[in-house]
């Protein structure tokens, strides 16, 4: 693979999460440092499912109270839908607002004209328990019975458009979908409005959530793990083979980017360093079945053409940041314990060589749960890991399958010095776009 231009490095000057762990920062550090997992049994997921389905508790990663309440004007919030109350708190944080203060209390407003200040949301299926329950109103009573107050929550840049309004922010709005994809491609293209002049800051991440017909969705896609409860917690194993399916999750992660050599920009948690983007062959539905479109024994490492792409992805993102493979301190996986571990693990060793076999890796998703939106919540991993010098665990990870992991998989929370943070993203269809955050 030739080598790549070097990339100017992007200031992460913000970060807002919105996890099933709560709001903010706080909680999630805290968790990741505990190894905590807040994968739980929900019964109100399920009511939507056939027959005896529907009265028996599933596994997800639900958020709880997120603190909306305080965040936004109680007359907007009841027209609200819940996605865009999560991303709205997420870019509240970001913007260093505290629970109760007025948008115009940011510093950046201080900093920047509104007009230069843009927002790039990635979300994989938007407001999708609202579309759903307008398109059954639809159906079910005709024109009549589908109100024209919930139909401009049905678009997919709902929730761009509400934060922007909620912010006062008037520069560039950007809606990404592209599914796994839509939340690293939304920190993409944030950083590359900011290197063409086209805004001063960026308020760029992701957001999905899950509720009863998603949840339903995911079933009749073959996409979830068994939902009975297991001796030893959720069934949700990264990097093991076994069972199959994902318990879902949801959330909100939003980072402030700005260039780092404005002379007006705040101190920041780290840089994006690097970014690329590469394509691949894959099966189009389902985490379970990614990898085996071409009809292989799942035992076996996966063929070239389903990691070929990711792995050029991960190569091009570290040499954009100037880096060697020998560079990359951690790698912020995406383990779900399905057939995606081992593309993954495939990618990584074709890009970093015998780097592959000893770099530590974990992933986060046995905490959190899988989603559209995941990319976020690793992406705020790899900001934790570089802040307190302490890799994430792999939560729920019992035995590691030799495909599916890397010799440096850690398991448990452990201390070690971060300078730069590989985070891969691999989605169902061949998108593959791979980050590097750095030390400030």
């Amino acid at each position: 693979m030739s080598s790549v231009p070097l990339l100017p490095k992007v200031a992460i000057t913000g970060l807002g999460l919105v996890s099933p762990f709560g709001a903010g920062q706080t909680s999630f550090f805290s968790a990741l440092a505990d190894g905590r997992s807040a994968l739980a049994l929900h019964p109100e997921l399920s009511s939507t499912l056939p027959g005896d389905l529907a009265s028996q508790p599933v596994w997800a990663g639900r958020v709880p109270d997120f603190g909306a309440d305080k965040a936004i004007e109680a007359g907007k919030r009841r027209r609200m839908p819940r996605l865009s109350q999560m991303a709205i708190v997420a870019a509240r944080e970001a913007m260093g607002l505290q629970p109760g203060a007025a948008s115009q209390d940011a510093a950046l407003y201080r900093r920047y004209r509104p007009d230069r200040l843009g927002v790039v949301l990635g979300t994989g299926l938007g407001c999708v328990e609202y579309t759903i329950d307008f398109v059954r109103s639809f159906l079910s009573g005709g024109l009549a019975a589908a109100s024209p107050a919930v139909f401009p929550y049905t678009v997919m840049n709902a929730s761009a458009g509400l934060v922007a309004i909620e912010l006062a922010l008037t520069g560039p709005n950007i809606t990404v979908n592209h599914r796994e994809l839509s939340l690293a491609e939304s920190i993409a293209t944030g950083a590359e409005l900011l290197l063409t002049n086209r805004a001063d800051a960026v308020l760029c991440g992701g957001c999905d959530e899950l509720g009863p017909w998603l949840y339903h969705g995911l079933w009749r896609l073959g996409a979830l793990a068994p939902f009975l409860n297991e001796g030893d917690g959720a069934p949700l194993h990264p990097y093991e083979s076994g069972s199959g399916g994902i318990v879902p999750g949801e959330g909100a992660a939003i980072v402030l980017l700005e260039r780092a050599d404005a002379e007006t920009s705040a101190p920041c948690l780290g840089y994006l360093s690097g970014w690329a983007r590469a394509g691949d062959s894959r099966h189009r539905i389902g985490w379970p079945t990614v990898a085996a479109s071409d009809g292989q024994d799942p035992s076996h490492p996966p063929s070239a053409h389903l990691f070929s792409g990711a792995a050029q992805s991960i190569v091009q993102s570290v040499q954009s940041a100037g880096l060697r493979p020998e560079d990359v301190s951690y790698v912020a996986g995406a383990g779900n314990g399905t057939a995606c571990d081992a593309i993954e693990t495939a990618a990584l060793r074709a890009a970093l060589g015998q780097v592959a076999e000893r770099v530590p890796i974990s992933s986060i998703l046995g905490q959190c749960g899988e989603s559209l939106m995941s990319t976020g919540l690793r992406f705020g991993a790899a900001l934790s890991a570089l802040r307190s010098a302490t890799l994430p665990g792999t939560t729920h990870c019992r035995t590691p399958d030799k495909t599916r992991s890397l010799p440096g998989l850690v398991r448990f929370p452990t201390p070690s010095s971060v300078e730069h943070v590989l985070i891969p993203t691999i989605a169902q269809g061949g998108g593959n776009v791979s980050l590097v955050v750095s030390r400030a």
